[in-house]
């Protein structure tokens, strides 16, 4: 609680929903059954979508994730308790969410970014 009491609650939720695992990838909406499918839409339907797979080894983020998260964390990056964890590491974990558009909707179009 004490990791996202500073963030407003759009922010706060994302941060929740990453550590619980209950955030819009295809592995938990197709739990759900909100998705057809399990996979990564970018990995031609081989792995699946985790949140794990989300932040640390999806090679569509590769960019993204450099650039937000193994630049300034350095190896620490590699680390997903580390990463979802440590208030040093928070708000470089939101500018990669923020960055990599996978959670963008219409209605959030309409509101400010990340």
């Amino acid at each position: 609680l004490r990791l996202v009491q500073s963030l407003d609650r759009r922010r706060s939720a994302i941060v929740a929903q990453l550590r619980t695992g209950h955030i819009p990838l295809n592995r938990y909406l197709f739990r759900i059954h909100r998705s057809e499918t399990l996979s990564c839409p970018h990995c031609g339907g081989l792995t699946p979508e985790t949140v794990q797979h989300y932040l640390l080894l999806c090679p569509h983020y590769q960019h993204e994730r450099h650039r937000h998260l193994r630049r300034t964390l350095g190896r620490k990056a590699e680390s997903l308790p580390y990463i979802l964890s440590s208030p040093d590491a928070l708000a470089h974990l939101l500018r990669f969410v923020h960055a990599t558009k996978r959670f963008n909707t219409t209605a959030d179009s309409a509101q400010r970014p990340l």
